[in-house]
């Protein structure tokens, strides 16, 4: 089971992005396996804008969060007050930026690993969560060598 970082899921959307094929790979691994995916209400938000401003095609962007949205393996948290809580205390504790640390709560709560591609949420969040980029965990999973081209 994994909590999913937005910057993993707009990776694997977005062609042409540095290690879009890692984070690509996983999204279809977590798919075909029906493997649980935690992930905050709050990504809906974040993916939509990030594509709409990455591609400049709103469409897309509003039908990739829709399309999540139908993926039935993933679950959606909503920022309740346990949550947030919980999200305030690590960020402060390590100097973690607000919505990352509403991930690293996440992951913290289910008691996943975090799959993300910032590296400073990775750093940081690994002191109270196993964290990994979508290539680490492939290559954990033994699917790291059998990557396919874009």
């Amino acid at each position: 089971m994994y909590c999913i970082d937005a910057s993993v899921l707009i990776n694997s959307e977005i062609e042409g992005e540095d290690f879009h094929k890692y984070s690509r790979d996983l999204m279809n691994y977590i798919r075909e396996k029906g493997i649980m995916a935690f992930v905050p209400e709050i990504v809906c938000a974040e993916v939509s804008s990030a594509i709409a401003r990455g591609t400049d095609v709103t469409e897309r962007a509003v039908e990739f969060a829709d399309e999540l949205r139908e993926i039935p393996n993933f679950i959606f948290v909503p920022i309740d007050p346990v949550l947030s809580q919980l999200a305030s205390k690590l960020a402060a504790e390590h100097r973690l930026r607000g919505c990352d640390a509403i991930y690293v709560a996440v992951a913290f709560l289910f008691k996943v690993k975090l799959i993300t591609l910032d590296d400073q949420q990775r750093k940081r969040g690994s002191k109270c969560v196993e964290t990994l980029t979508p290539e680490d965990e492939l290559n954990l999973l033994g699917e790291g060598n059998n990557q396919q081209t874009k």
